[in-house]
């Protein structure tokens, strides 16, 4: 068991072409939806707003198994003022439902990362889920939905028996890692690259190179399209 916590960013990349999909597709990412469960739908924004919620922006990033059901999450980065936004989204993540993700045809546990923005104009709440962490697709608000990993392909079991942690594992020291990662239109991991460890020395950008060394991945969608590469 590891005795320190890593948290990961990831700079998701698509390269390739891929053509749409038929009715059974082969490749569909975890979706927020918008029936009654769905999580943009159980954010109570007027709530919020009456609280004294506004203008807020968080990023998350959550497991969502073949079923559909938030196994865990992480709210990080959230600007400043955002702290109802953060207890709300806690809250709405433990009973919303996504749409499960698909890999070759069958249902799969996979890793969501997105984005929340809550905006009061007009004295009246808005709410807009991103699923991508891209600075500029959230500013533009484009259609992408980010690359999403496998969950059982991450290798964190062998990554706990790393000689690289060994340092942090001793003085239990938990890190930071930004990554860089460029995934074709077939979820093939082309590229891995860590752009920054906080702290640095304590091995965390080894450990999350091996844990991802064979990673597969639900592609990402942009405009409806399949491994477009932005």
């Amino acid at each position: 068991m590891r005795a320190f916590a890593l948290s990961v960013v990831a700079l998701l990349s698509i390269a390739g072409f891929g053509s749409s999909e038929a009715a059974e597709p082969r490749f569909r990412p975890a979706l927020i939806g918008n029936g009654p469960k769905a999580l943009v739908n159980v954010i109570d924004t007027k709530r919020l707003m009456e609280k004294g919620q506004r203008d807020g922006l968080l990023m998350l990033t959550c497991g969502v198994s073949r079923l559909g059901v938030v196994e865990y999450y992480v709210i990080h980065r959230e600007t400043p003022g955002s702290k109802l936004l953060k207890e709300e989204l806690g809250h709405a993540l433990r009973k919303c439902r996504f749409i499960p993700a698909i890999y070759n045809g069958e249902r799969t546990d996979v890793v969501f990362t997105g984005a929340v923005m809550f905006v009061v104009t007009d004295g009246k709440p808005h709410l807009r889920i991103y699923a991508n962490q891209s600075n500029d697709d959230i500013k533009k608000g484009n259609d992408f939905i980010a690359p999403q990993v496998l969950e059982n392909t991450r290798d964190w079991i062998g990554s706990g028996y790393d000689l690289a942690a060994q340092k942090a594992r001793v003085y239990h020291q938990n890190g930071w890692i930004e990554l860089s990662i460029t995934v074709d239109a077939n979820g093939n991991q082309k590229d891995l690259k860590v752009i920054s460890e906080d702290p640095p020395g304590f091995g965390f950008g080894t450990v999350t190179r091996n844990t991802y060394a064979k990673a597969k991945w639900i592609p990402g969608f942009r405009n409806g399209r399949r491994g477009v590469h932005f």
